[in-house]
């Protein structure tokens, strides 16, 4: 038997963060899936084998995507800064996240019920996005940019953390309610303290 084609994983995940967006990991079924998708529920089935491969599948194509938005690590734009090179990375994870937030709130109201979706969704979503940004730090470090006693993975979880946890506290946490997010701002002046403490003087 055939493995599912591209186009009909495509399908599959599309139809996982349409439910996973608006019910309980635990509350949907096979049968809804197959429905949205339009790919039968064996298949489905025999391609993933489980409700959490699914998850983490969509896990995983989600950060492939979020990834996918900004260039290579080794790339930099004729002209460009460091400084400029950091704002603009910040402005498109905070951007990715901020198209996320349906699915990424239904994720964390689950984790905190869960200990096996949020171990998951730590393991796939949160490891994964620190070594992304892990690789750009270590780039920057390699020619010389960032200082060579800092540890970045570390630094890249205080980054990724610093940037996205005020989004998730505003937006998701009921902080909208409270006061509005200016995501220009956030984006400048957290990569720019971040900035002081790695690059290199």
């Amino acid at each position: 038997m055939k493995p599912l084609s591209a186009e009909q994983q495509k399908l599959v995940m599309d139809g996982a963060v349409q439910l996973f967006a608006t019910n309980e990991v635990k509350d949907i079924s096979l049968d809804q899936l197959s429905r949205v998708s339009g790919i039968s529920a064996f298949d489905i089935v025999r391609h993933y084998q489980s409700r959490e491969n699914i998850l983490r599948s969509v896990l995983e194509r989600e950060l492939e995507l979020m990834a996918a938005a900004a260039h290579a690590p080794e790339l930099r734009m004729p002209g460009e800064t460091l400084k400029d090179e950091l704002h603009v990375l910040a402005g498109v994870i905070l951007q990715e996240y901020r198209r996320r937030l349906p699915f990424l709130g239904k994720l964390l109201a689950e984790a905190l019920d869960s200990a096996e979706v949020g171990s998951l969704f730590y393991r796939t979503f949160i490891v994964q996005g620190r070594l992304l940004f892990t690789e750009f730090l270590n780039e920057r470090q390699r020619v010389g940019e960032l200082r060579e006693d800092i540890d970045v993975e570390v630094a890249a979880a205080i980054f990724l953390a610093s940037l996205t946890g005020p989004l998730l506290m505003v937006e998701l946490f009921g902080g909208k309610h409270v006061e509005t997010l200016d995501d220009e701002r956030l984006v400048r002046e957290v990569s720019d303290v971040f900035l002081e403490g790695v690059r290199k003087r």
